[in-house]
Order: C-alpha cells, then sequence, then structure tokens
C-alpha cells in the first residue's frame, strides 16, 4: 500500500509553509561509517507558496514517529543522527512540550540522543516554492525492520522579523523504504 499525506486538522490552513517533499532510503556505507546507527536517512523538505523564496529565523521542523508503536522492552524505531543532520537537535523536555522554541533543549552529545520526537531548529535558512527545493532536513533513523513502514507527524515553524509562522501537522503514513512522497500539503 502506497504512503499516505493528510492535514490532521482539516480547518488548517498555511499561507507560507508546507511541508513539500517526504523519502526514506537507506543510508550510504559512507554515512554509516560515520553515525552507524543511522540505517536509514528520512529527508523532509520545508516549502513556501508558488513563487516564493524568502529566509527565515529559526525554521523549526517538529516530527513524532507515531507507527511502528515502540515494543514492550523499550526498542524501537527512533530518530538519530545522520551524517548530512547539520542544525540543532532539539529533545523535549517533557511528553507533552509542544512546538515551539520552549519546552526544547538542543543536545550537545555526538551523536546525538535518540528520539522519537525532534525538534529540528535552523538559525536562518531560505524556503523556495516548489518540492525538492527548499530546506531540507536530513535525519537517521534507526531499529526500522526493512519490511515495516514508518508513519510520523511533520509540523512546520519559522520567524521573520517580528512576526512568528506556523504550518499545519501533516500526518504522513506508511512511507516505505526507497519511497518518496511529494507535496505540497498543508496549505
Amino acid at each position: 500500500m502506497p504512503a499516505t499525506a493528510t492535514k490532521i486538522d482539516s480547518t488548517c490552513h498555511s499561507p507560507l509553509l508546507f511541508i513539500g517533499l517526504a523519502l526514506l532510503r537507506p543510508s550510504t556505507p559512507k554515512a554509516l561509517e560515520q553515525f552507524p546507527d543511522a540505517e536509514y536517512v528520512l529527508g523532509v523538505d520545508i516549502i513556501g507558496p508558488p513563487g516564493y523564496r524568502v529566509v527565515l529565523d529559526n525554521l523549526m521542523l517538529f516530527l513524532t514517529i507515531t507507527d511502528p508503536p515502540l515494543n514492550a522492552d523499550g526498542t524501537g524505531a527512533f530518530f538519530v543522527q545522520h551524517a548530512d543532520t547539520g542544525w540543532g537537535w532539539g529533545l523535549p523536555v517533557s511528553a507533552n512540550t509542544p512546538p515551539g522554541m520552549d519546552g526544547w533543549v538542543e543536545d550537545l552529545h555526538q551523536p546525538h540522543q535518540p528520539t522519537r520526537r525532534l525538534r529540528g531548529r535552523k538559525d536562518h535558512d531560505a524556503i523556495w516554492s516548489k518540492p525538492g527545493d527548499g530546506s531540507t532536513y536530513w535525519i537517521g533513523v534507526n531499529g526500522l525492520k526493512d519490511t515495516q513502514t514508518l508513519s510520523f507527524t511533520a509540523y512546520a515553524m519559522a520567524e521573520k522579523a517580528v512576526a512568528t509562522t506556523s504550518g499545519c501537522t501533516i500526518q504522513m503514513a506508511g512511507l516505505s523504504i526507497n519511497e518518496e512522497l511529494t507535496g505540497p500539503w498543508g496549505g
């Protein structure tokens, strides 16, 4: 069954931030040399509306694994640092920490601590208007069996001058290894 992407809140409308691409593939041997736990790499792209290009501050992508569930012994699929992870790796302070700047701690460990809830934060980055040409976040995935699919929520937020803007929360479901979803989602 092919992967799907849907808005969690059908009434949500974002005029600025959209999820434009999500792909999952095996990590390259070179990347595995540096970060052996990053068996797979997940790429998620934040884009803007058609004809749009802007540099934003604190461009953030919030991800939460929704499936597969954790095993009884606490093992399962986790986000882990990948060789192409080049942004602030945010961990929630509590299980109820909402998206935003508060309630997240940027992990200074190398490699970063594994997590099922992640805030990726770039100090400044540009978003463009089409999938594959936005601000891409590369995240390692560990603990996913070859036959399993990955499901997660994705939510974008950023600051520009004195305003904060948010996208809609998107549920990405059933993303198989070597599969790609192309948006935009969240308008």
